[in-house]
């Protein structure tokens, strides 16, 4: 593991935190670094607090609960609640805002959770588990030795995280009581999932649409400047950066040496006991060829966490010399976007907790007044090798002049044209094809005669149906659980076509369970207003509260 360095990235969310948190993220990592000395940095609700109180309570409680929410739901729900915000704000300093003001509601509302309910929680964490689901004591103690220790942590503070959680846990029934989920809501709800659907849907393409749109040239441009702010280059950045690769480790070599008469005739005995050995010399040299490896990487990431190391120290300069040092090729890229970088740079992550390419993690760097924000961070790629680059500058995104944007505003001119199109024509269908099958036709022979050949049917889906993407609406049981047999659905609108649906026989199924469903479907919802509530709690406390940041980014 690389130890010194001072910048880590957060851990992609599952599911609940989007795509918007792994933006943020480029930046907090680097804000900590415009905290200067031990002066006041955040206030809140006419409280100063200093750069070590916002780093613990914020920043690191933050990359913590991160790593933490890949493996608890408590700690994901924790920062839904906490950290989460809409607006796209520094998810770190939400936190910190937030964990201040659930502290203050501890006395408020007497919620003190106690050593025993601290220690209950961390102990039947799954990261903090084995297989059995049994506490593993080494596994803990190796979290806080190295976990914590990398982010100048203790196993006080992640008490005091967890002990803030529960806080969280309670006041989310506190002040969301009283929101239970109508029980006849739930149990018609289920009852709609809970149905077999026949029926058939006709589709209507788009291309056809979009051939018969010619816009002239005036068109075109009347279009693009009544939406020219839709229309802008990408930015574009320049680079300078160095790839460092371990020393190539010592690889087993298969054995080509053929089969001597003697080993050919010798006895089954003497025979297996040379395969015996023979065996035993290819683990062995397996295991240094392993071990070789694993030796090797470590130098490399050592050689790269010193490096940062004393870059950092530098302030930032001396990069091209640091690198030389260490025999690392000093490579600098033109300008390039997001989009087209060069090769070497459009590589996947090593790291198994984040997605995406190196280039992605470039073009989050933020540069601030401190001289040492202009570098990323050691950068896990390919096999075994980092990635540590300088932003050398970068061209802004711009507004495109007409020239630039007219083949995409033409372009996007036909589509909209044509999706317009595409809808009034489904709709004209479906008008035509109620009036045939009111006078005896077939949903099929109706389809074909308002001028759309292609119908299929579909018999008895379910609510776990897969639609075939080639030839029905990706939403089909959603949009059909609620028409009553022998009508005709809304026209359902994707990108490139539309869909007719009509729904022949809808069917309850039995269930046995449906009480306990009832009553899960009940909880869930309860627990999702309970969360709600808690939401536009806080974010009116933290509105109330006020809150100043104190220093530059």
């Amino acid at each position: 593991m690389i130890e010194n360095i001072r910048k880590y990235s957060g851990l992609i969310m599952v599911v609940l935190v989007v795509s918007a948190l792994a933006f943020i993220l480029g930046d907090y990592n680097r804000s900590s670094r415009a905290l200067d000395g031990g002066h006041g940095v955040i206030r809140v609700a006419g409280r100063t607090y200093d750069e070590k109180d916002f780093r613990n309570l914020g920043q690191n409680s933050y990359k913590l609960s991160m790593t933490l929410a890949q493996y608890d739901l408590g700690f994901r729900q924790f920062l839904m609640g906490l950290a989460f915000d809409p607006t796209g704000a520094d998810p770190s300093e939400k936190l910190f805002t937030s964990r201040i003001i659930v502290r203050g509601a501890k006395e408020e509302f007497g919620i003190y959770p106690g050593d025993e309910e601290i220690t209950h929680y961390l102990r039947n964490m799954p990261l903090f588990t084995g297989p059995t689901e049994q506490f593993n004591a080494e596994a803990y103690n190796n979290f806080i030795e190295r976990q914590l220790g990398q982010l100048g942590m203790t196993e006080k503070d992640l008490r005091e995280l967890v002990s803030d959680l529960l806080v969280t846990q309670k006041l989310n029934e506190i002040v969301g009581s009283g929101l239970t989920a109508d029980r006849d809501s739930a149990a018609k709800n289920l009852a709609l999932q809970n149905q077999k659907i026949s029926g058939e849907v006709a589709k209507l393409d788009l291309t056809p649409f979009e051939a018969k749109i010619e816009p002239t040239e005036d068109e075109i441009k009347k279009y693009w400047e009544s939406t020219r702010d839709a229309f802008t280059t990408e930015p574009k950045r320049k680079f300078t950066y160095v790839i460092a690769t371990p020393e190539a480790a010592n690889e087993v070599k298969n054995d080509t040496t053929p089969e001597s008469i003697a080993d050919a005739t010798a006895p089954d005995e003497v025979k297996k006991a040379a395969a015996k050995k023979k065996e035993e010399e290819k683990a062995k040299a397996a295991a240094e060829a392993a071990e070789d490896r694993r030796k090797k990487q470590l130098a490399i990431d050592k050689l790269v966490d010193d490096f940062l190391f004393n870059l950092e120290e530098q302030k930032g300069v001396g990069f091209e010399d640091l690198a030389k040092a260490n025999k690392w090729e000093v490579k600098t890229s033109e300008f390039f976007s997001k989009t087209s970088p060069p090769k070497d740079l459009d590589v996947t992550l090593r790291s198994s907790s984040r997605r995406g390419k190196a280039v992605d993690e470039l073009f989050l760097i933020r540069e601030t007044s401190d001289a040492f924000s202009k570098f990323s961070e050691a950068i896990a790629i390919g096999e075994n090798q980092w990635l540590v680059a300088r932003l050398d500058g970068e061209e802004v995104s711009r507004p495109k002049t007409y020239e630039e944007a007219r083949a995409e505003a033409r372009a996007q001119y036909i589509s909209e044209k044509a999706a317009e199109a595409l809808k009034t024509a489904a709709n004209e269908a479906v008008t035509k094809i109620k009036t045939l099958m009111t006078a005896g036709k077939s949903f099929a022979d109706a389809a074909k005669e308002a001028g759309i050949a292609e119908t299929k049917a579909f018999t008895s889906i379910a609510s776990t149906y897969r639609p075939d993407g080639a030839t029905e609406p990706q939403n089909l049981f959603e949009a059909s659980h609620n028409v009553d047999p022998g009508s005709i659905a809304d026209v359902i609108m994707e990108s490139d076509r539309a869909f007719i649906l009509y729904v022949a026989k809808r069917e309850v199924v039995r269930d046995d369970i449906a009480a306990a469903k009832v009553d899960a479907e009940i909880k869930a919802r309860t627990n999702e207003n309970e969360t709600y509530a808690f939401v536009s709690w806080i974010s009116a406390r933290v509105e109330a509260a006020k809150v100043e940041l104190l220093y530059k980014r």
